[in-house]
């Protein structure tokens, strides 16, 4: 009877042990999943038609398409853009339907009045995007935000590294663009921390920096640090502190999409499928 008693006993304790340990896994919170996305410069040496089909083969469901991309090779002439027409148009939809990919933003790309910006914008809505991607010129910024309401859309102002040539170029540093688009409701930023890193600044300092106005990212790892010719390395082999900067990102509760860019080598298939491999794990 007290060999029964005892392990009565120890099934009770076992169960109590179990049902803490469930209760302290259950009161922590779900990891998110990460929205990753491609930018199609990824695949610029490739037609826009043959790049869904093997982004759509690697799990991608989101791309943000860039003007100038040869449609197809069945149309030789045909580049991606807000100046194609109807019926090519109505080809890169199909495309991307067919492949189950969404076009979520366009970019990078630009206007110099409204009508310029009018045009953009009704182009990226119809084919389903809501997010613009542009390097606008500081006069032009009030226009963009106005239009954007109009059409329920955002503008996303984006960096490339610096330009020794042209010290008047500012943009790669992101506390002058949070200078230029602080008081703007539908213009924020497009964080490209491959420029930051090209260009010498810290990357975490400058997530840091935009805080609240981060509205997209072209996420890049680099093979060297303050290098402007310095190419992208998959994500974890390269020299900057990747954890560092998804847990930054990550704490300012940040909800838009990781976007994929690197197009570097023709050959995009393996770099895209340890990128979203890294994304998914961290």
């Amino acid at each position: 009877m007290k060999k029964i008693i005892s392990y009565m006993m120890l099934a009770v304790l076992a169960l109590s042990v179990s049902a803490c340990d469930c209760a302290k896994s259950c009161d922590k919170p779900a990891k998110k999943e990460r929205k990753v996305a491609v930018q199609m410069w990824t695949t610029h040496f490739h037609h826009f038609d043959d790049a869904i089909k093997q982004l759509a083969k690697l799990g991608i469901k989101y791309v943000e398409c860039y003007p100038g991309q040869k449609l197809s090779a069945s149309m030789p002439k045909a580049k991606f853009s807000h100046y194609m027409s109807e019926a090519e148009k109505a080809y890169a939809k199909k495309v991307l339907a067919d492949n189950g990919v969404k076009m979520i933003a366009y970019g990078c790309t630009g206007a110099k009045d409204e009508k310029g910006i009018r045009i953009i914008c009704q182009f990226a809505k119809e084919m389903g995007a809501d997010m613009i991607v542009t390097e606008a010129k500081e006069d032009t910024i009030p226009l963009w935000d106005k239009v954007c309401g109009e059409y329920g859309m955002r503008m996303s102002l984006h960096s490339h590294e610096r330009r020794p040539k042209q010290p008047e170029y500012k943009h790669y540093d992101p506390a002058f663009l949070m200078t230029v688009i602080k008081d703007y409701k539908n213009v924020g930023i497009c964080a490209d921390n491959g420029a930051w890193s090209r260009s010498g600044l810290d990357v975490v300092g400058g997530f840091k920096t935009i805080k609240g106005k981060l509205f997209e990212i072209h996420l890049k790892d680099q093979k060297t640090f303050n290098d402007l010719k310095s190419l992208c390395t998959p994500y974890g082999e390269g020299v900057l502190d990747m954890k560092a900067i998804l847990a930054e990102i990550d704490s300012q509760g940040f909800d838009g999409y990781f976007i994929i860019e690197d197009g570097s080598y023709k050959d995009y298939v393996s770099t895209v499928e340890k990128n979203l491999k890294y994304l998914q794990n961290n």
